[in-house]
């Protein structure tokens, strides 16, 4: 057998198994955890907002608690006491638009929207990698292609995303939808199909709004920041109308969910804390001073940004995938973000395995995006638990500092890569893809004379 056939076998393994994985960590986990889920606060507080009552308040929580599903005793209990947001993360303080778009779920039963809910992010989040291969210009014959889906099978934020049924992935699928649509002449699908990433989750798609306001595609952004306002105004007449004190209530809980010892506190004393990926947490373990971690956390976020801006503005990035791959990564440093909104690596990703022209680029890259094909820290702290890394090993003090918090600087790592690649306007092999700037004008640029098969 040629090694030629040897490699297509092995990459065919590869796909098979990360599907496999994927189904298995992902849907199954998904419907199989159906009873408790990230979808769960969020539709009883849509269902809040469309009867016009506080849906960022505990008591609405458990008023509006859909009669299909038992609740657990302790949410009354902590609800009484006040903690239910410091200890469970509910009700979410999600912003208003979101729970406009999800309204329309909480007009069915728990049962049926949940259904509804689990059979469309299965389906957007299967959707993307194929969706990216036509972005790209891809081929399912290419290996690179099918290398790309493998990896992207295998991704762990994603798997960890639906199994959660949390809406991140939505808004990443939506993403990947609105590049597409852009990149195909309709763009005033891709105005709207941002407009409710957006609304879903602006910490995630947020990134890619930032990027068509850059690259002055006035249309797409127009159309996305437009119709944004239009359901946050709709959202905001609701409650006003109904005279919901509904800001103060949304901002006392967003206090009370990243109040020290919440879920979303970088600096606990337990493991958690390293269920976020944002830099706060790797720098909190190094110092072990928040407020010094803050704002390093915040400094680095807006000296990538700045970096990102002026390297957009000069036009020295090879096509709009990686530009859009470098802010997404740096969207996940500054402010909070669990593990699975790291499912936006998919971006850097592609453009890697698919765009890339050189090896070199491409090994680096992969590299630095592997430790997330596993979950990394909730692996590392349950071998601790059980003995299987010794305590000695365990307990030195590089093990929070530098092991458990790998993803949090991992990330900073990745970030810089890639505005190395925008400054160097890194050679990419013959695609569909070209800059925003570069429409309708020079062809893409050669493969290098290093680039995979």
């Amino acid at each position: 057998m040629t090694s030629m056939r040897w490699r297509s076998l092995l990459v065919a393994v590869l796909v098979l198994a990360s599907a496999a994985e994927f189904c298995a960590r992902g849907p199954v986990r998904m419907v199989r955890e159906s009873a408790w889920n990230d979808f769960l606060s969020p539709y009883i507080q849509s269902k809040a907002w469309a009867h016009g009552i506080d849906p960022y308040s505990a008591q609405s929580l458990i008023s509006q608690w859909p009669s299909g599903n038992r609740r657990p005793s302790w949410v009354d209990t902590d609800a009484a006491k006040g903690v239910l947001e410091l200890k469970r993360g509910m009700p979410t303080p999600y912003p208003l638009p979101s729970l406009v778009v999800l309204s329309p779920f909480s007009l069915l039963p728990w049962s049926i929207a949940e259904a509804l809910w689990i059979a469309v992010n299965i389906a957007a989040v299967v959707l993307s990698p194929f969706v990216l291969l036509s972005i790209c210009g891809c081929s399912l014959a290419d290996l690179r292609a099918q290398l790309f889906l493998a990896a992207a099978f295998a991704l762990a934020p994603l798997h960890t995303g639906l199994g959660t049924a949390n809406p991140a992935m939505l808004a990443i699928s939506l993403s990947v939808g609105t590049v597409w649509a852009a990149r195909s002449g309709r763009e005033k699908t891709a105005g709207v199909l941002l407009a409710i990433a957006v609304c879903l989750k602006p910490t995630v798609a947020g990134g890619l709004l930032l990027f068509y306001l850059v690259r002055r595609q006035w249309k797409v952004a127009g159309i996305a920041c437009a119709a944004t306002g239009i359901i946050g105004v709709l959202g905001a007449s609701r409650l006003t109308i109904a005279g919901v004190p509904w800001l103060a209530s949304y901002f006392e809980n967003t206090r009370r969910i990243l109040a020290s010892g919440s879920l979303a506190d970088f600096a606990r004393s337990d493991a958690i804390r390293f269920n976020l990926i944002n830099a706060q947490v790797f720098f909190y373990s190094l110092l072990r001073n928040v407020s010094v971690a803050g704002r390093l956390a915040q400094f680095v976020g807006a000296a990538f940004l700045g970096s990102w801006l002026w390297l957009c503005w000069r036009r020295h990035a090879a096509s709009e995938l990686l530009e859009i791959s470098a802010i997404s990564v740096i969207s996940l440093i500054p402010v909070y973000h669990r593990f699975y909104d790291a499912g936006l690596l998919i971006w850097p990703l592609a453009w890697s395995l698919l765009l890339a022209g050189k090896r070199s680029t491409v090994a680096v890259t992969v590299t630095a995006i592997a430790p997330f094909l596993v979950p990394g820290p909730a692996l590392l702290t349950e071998l601790a638990r059980t003995g299987r890394i010794p305590a000695a090993v365990a307990n030195n003090w590089w093990w929070n500092a530098i092991v458990l918090s790998h993803e949090a600087w991992d990330l900073i790592l990745l970030a810089v890569l890639l505005l190395y690649f925008m400054a160097r306007g890194s050679s990419e092999r013959g695609s569909a893809v070209q800059g925003a700037s570069e429409q309708g004008s020079s062809e893409s640029s050669p493969p290098d004379s290093q680039a995979l098969p």
